[in-house]
C-alpha cells in the first residue's frame, strides 16, 4: 500500500503523451538492414562504430517521401553498450529501411552493427535495438523506448504498404506509405513480445507481483484501455522490481 501511494503521488509529475495504438497488427518479420546502393566503404575509430556510406541520390528521394522521424536532422546523443558516448552527430530514423542515419562531415551514414548501441536519442525520441518475436522466428530492429526500466515498453513503427501516385508512378517523392504502430514489452533475457492495449494482454507479460498489481489496479481504477494506462502500469511494475 505504501508503494502504491508513493507511486500515485508521482503520477502528478508525469506529463501525458497520447499515442494511438494499433491492435492485432501483424509484425513485419524482415526489417531491412541495408539500403539499395549502399557502398562498401567502412571506417572505424576508437570511439565510433563501424559505419556504411549511403547512396546520396537514393537519400534525396527518400527524404521527399516523408519516411523519417527527424526530417530536419536533430543533434542527438549515442550511448554504446561499452559506455562510450557520442553527442555531436545529427540523426534521424528511416522507417522504410529500419535504420538510424547520422551525418559525419559531408557523409550520410548508418550503423553497421546496431547491437553495439545502448540508446540513440534525438528530437525527444530515444531508440534501442532489440531482438523480438515475429511469427516463428526471432528478428532484430529499432524500437522507440516509451517506458525505460527493467521491463521496457517500446513502440515499433513499420511500413506495411507503399502506394505510388497514379499520375506520376515513377516519382518516388509522391509515394504514400502506410505505417503501422505496435507496442512491445521487453523483459530481461527474453525476446521482445508484441502486446495489445488491454488488461489481459498486459497482465500476461507483467505476471509477477500479482497481489501488488491487483491492488494498484483496484485503487487507481486503471482499466488498461489506452496507451497512457499501459505506460502507468509498466512504470508501476518497474517500481515494484526496484523495491524487491
Amino acid at each position: 500500500m505504501r508503494s502504491i501511494a508513493i507511486f500515485l503521488v508521482s503520477l502528478y509529475m508525469v506529463g501525458k503523451s497520447i499515442i494511438c495504438i494499433a491492435q492485432g497488427i501483424s509484425t513485419n518479420c524482415d526489417p531491412k538492414t541495408s539500403s539499395p546502393g549502399i557502398e562498401a566503404n567502412r571506417k572505424q575509430s576508437v570511439s565510433d562504430p563501424a559505419v556504411v556510406s549511403l547512396n546520396q541520390k537514393s537519400q534525396q528521394k527518400e527524404t521527399k517521401a516523408k519516411i523519417y522521424i527527424g526530417d530536419y536532422w536533430s543533434l542527438g546523443t549515442i550511448v554504446f553498450r561499452n559506455g562510450g558516448v557520442i553527442d555531436n552527430y545529427y540523426l534521424r530514423y528511416n522507417l522504410l529501411t529500419d535504420q538510424i542515419h547520422f551525418i559525419d562531415g559531408k557523409d550520410t551514414l548508418v550503423f553497421a552493427d546496431p547491437q553495439e548501441l545502448n540508446t540513440v536519442s534525438f528530437d525527444g525520441h530515444t531508440f534501442v535495438y532489440e531482438t523480438y518475436k515475429c511469427l516463428d522466428r526471432v528478428c532484430k530492429g529499432y524500437f522507440e523506448l516509451i517506458v525505460p526500466g527493467k521491463n521496457k515498453l517500446m513502440l515499433k513503427r513499420m511500413v506495411t504498404s507503399q502506394k505510388p501516385d497514379s499520375k506520376y508512378p515513377d516519382n518516388e517523392s509522391l509515394t504514400k506509405y502506410q505505417v503501422d504502430e505496435c507496442y512491445f514489452i521487453s523483459k530481461p533475457g527474453m525476446p521482445t513480445d508484441k502486446l495489445v492495449c488491454n488488461r489481459k494482454s498486459a497482465l500476461t507479460y507483467l505476471n509477477e507481483h500479482s497481489e501488488d498489481i491487483s491492488e494498484y489496479l483496484r485503487i487507481t481504477g486503471n482499466k488498461v484501455r489506452s496507451i497512457d494506462d499501459l505506460k502507468l502500469l509498466v512504470s508501476y511494475y518497474n517500481s515494484l522490481d526496484e523495491e524487491y
